[in-house]
């Protein structure tokens, strides 16, 4: 056996999180969504870099048997948010040095979330849900209560999903009574509208969607499909949701347990998971949002999986354990599902399985780099290159902790910003930013050219006004473009005025639907009429990403015919972006960057992109 007493007891109280159907498979898994991604993080430890490391939690306690647990991270732009068990608080985190800016304890004093834990973000809002069975809403400037739903007997600890202005989670058994039924647990719909901004402890009401008296619903998360969301109990139930109106539209029974959480490709419109023993899953979902076909291969004869699978370019990548015990060895598995007959191309054995969603990294036309957790010591991160015709892999460390934030157990996912910086988490209560090493260009002539994206966005700002309709709480705003249909663009409160951006130079029309609330906290909406538009100037962005290697960078522009002028000077890599203001309509907009090095006492200027 690998772990002491000591480790092997908190680890397995960890583990007793997810035992979710004892008798038949132990089950354990994380479930947010991790990327698809051109940005390049650090490939190998020869590159990785400790930028910084936060503790923001406190260790398994023996004495009183509290897990502490810190939530998982959720990267909004330039901060982290975190939610804190030992201290009962969220958190907002500076992503580049890791300091606390804000925090705010939780509504009471008492309240905890769980084992695994999930925090959501949504219309400028952070979600946390805690054991007793209530959701809190945080504003993600300031870290102010906005509101808390009702009571439930059971427990909130699934991953949220935000859309159209709704929240979406589910339920589960009480820390405190963990093996006992507590059935039927249900999935649950909250409007995310801060109503009455006098109240910070203004209360919401759960609307329940679905119901489960076989399965429960943790660490489960809603996957959106359109005007779809389609989720999943651990009995192995599947159910499509109308989020419109929040019926259901079709299930599915697949007759196995279910532990892990589902991912949609758009491209085949194709829902993955794994269920039972090491079975991947693969269902069509129509346009109308029904569960059609269905496929499965088994990626490996013995264990069991319960982990969230990632799809790209008709491979799913995915891990398992090999066995029955916690420390038994698992695998990553890369399975073809591009044909009507799925098929395992390989396995990469694992110390312990990954029990994250991978993060897909593409490295060329038909390569890409997995990156992941392993629930094993020391907790660090891993990779394996991928390519079209790979047989084979081999399992590369990315980075593995050292003193303090060593630890035996890691679930979190690899969450990777737009500069190719890695933050996780391991259960030393450890926050860790891996960055790549910078290349010392001064002691070669040659110059490594770093691959990089680039994206031109072209918008006018749109001042709209129109009448105040009486005893209206907020109007929907809807635009037309040319000869097209009316689309929904956004909803505001009871102001009359709000100023848009459209991404066409032809004309528009916008119309407002003034809407009441009413006792059950529904929209009621009056005639739609029109309303006055002003159009301001056209700004046209440029964004470079994966921008490296380079001393200096000089964004140039064209404007129709004319030529290239330099517009931008910056010594800053990463992401590079640059917006042309009062823009011309009609004009055509080109840019491009140079990279600039001193070699050998030389200038040298490098067109990048």
């Amino acid at each position: 056996m690998r772990h002491n007493k000591e480790e092997f007891m908190r680890t397995m109280k960890r583990v007793a999180a997810v035992a979710l159907s004892v008798v038949v498979l132990m089950t354990s898994g994380v479930s947010a969504k991790a990327a698809v991604t051109d940005v390049q993080p650090a490939k190998s430890s020869s590159e990785a870099v400790l930028k910084w490391a936060k503790k923001v939690g406190e260790p398994f306690d023996e004495k009183t048997y509290a897990n502490n647990t810190v939530s998982k991270i959720k990267l909004v732009g330039n901060y982290l948010y975190v939610a804190d068990d030992a201290k009962h608080r969220i958190m907002k985190i500076d992503k580049k040095d890791g300091t606390i800016l804000k925090e705010q304890k939780y509504y009471n004093e008492s309240y905890i979330q769980g084992y695994v834990s999930s925090i959501g973000y949504g219309d400028n809002k952070v979600y946390v849900g805690y054991d007793n069975g209530r959701v809190q809403a945080f504003d993600e400037n300031t870290l102010e209560s906005l509101w808390i739903t009702d009571e439930n007997k059971n427990a909130i600890n699934a991953d949220f999903t935000f859309t159209n202005g709704k929240l979406y989670f589910g339920t589960t058994a009480k820390t405190t009574d963990w093996y006992d039924n507590g059935a039927p647990f249900s999935y649950y719909v909250v409007t995310t509208s801060d109503d009455d901004k006098t109240k910070p402890d203004e209360e919401k009401i759960m609307k329940k969607v679905v119901e489960s008296k076989t399965g429960k619903f943790y660490l489960k998360k809603g996957v959106v499909l359109g005007k779809y969301i389609v989720i999943s109990d651990t009995a192995g139930t599947l159910t499509m949701i109308d989020t419109t109106n929040d019926k259901v539209t079709d299930t599915k029974d697949i007759g196995e347990a279910f532990s892990g959480n589902i991912t949609y490709d758009e491209m085949t419109g194709t829902i993955y998971f794994v269920a039972g023993t090491n079975d991947l899953y693969g269902i069509k979902v129509s346009a109308d949002g029904k569960l059609k076909d269905e496929k499965k291969v088994r990626l490996y004869e013995t264990g069991y999986s319960a982990t969230t699978p990632e799809v790209y370019n008709g491979k799913v990548y995915v891990s398992g354990s090999k066995g029955k015990a916690f420390q038994d060895k698992g695998y990553m598995a890369v399975a073809d599902v591009s044909s009507d007959k799925y098929k395992v191309n390989y396995t990469v054995e694992l110390s312990n399985y990954s029990q994250c969603e991978p993060t897909i990294v593409k490295t060329g036309e038909n390569s890409v780099r997995v990156y992941f957790t392993i629930n094993d010591e020391p907790g660090g991160i891993y990779a394996i290159e991928d390519s079209k015709d790979a047989t084979s892999a081999t399992l590369e460390t990315v980075y593995e902790p050292t003193g303090d934030i060593k630890n035996t157990g890691c679930m979190s996912d690899v969450v990777v910003d737009e500069d190719g910086t890695i933050y996780f988490a391991n259960d030393s209560k450890y926050i860790m930013s891996v960055g790549k090493k910078v290349e010392d260009t001064t002691k070669s002539d040659v110059i490594t050219v770093k691959p990089v994206t680039k994206t031109v966005k072209s918008t006018r700002s749109v001042k709209l006004t129109w009448k105040k309709k009486k005893s209206a709480k907020g109007y929907v705003i809807y635009a037309k473009a040319g000869k097209g249909k009316y689309k929904k663009v956004t909803t505001v409160g009871k102001k009359t005025s709000k100023t848009i951006k459209v991404n066409k130079d032809s004309s528009y029309k916008f119309k407002v639907r003034p809407y009441k609330l009413t006792k059950k906290n529904k929209k009621k909406y009056f005639k739609a009429y029109a309303a006055k538009a002003k159009f301001g100037s056209k700004t046209v962005k440029v964004t470079f990403k994966n921008v490296t290697g380079y001393a200096s960078y000089k964004v140039q522009m064209k404007a129709g015919k004319a030529a290239y002028k330099t517009v931008k000077t910056t010594t800053k890599g990463g992401t590079i972006t640059y917006t042309k203001k009062k823009a011309k309509v009609g004009t055509t907009y080109k840019f491009r960057l140079k990279g600039i090095n001193k070699v050998n006492g030389k200038t040298v200027s490098v067109t990048i992109k």
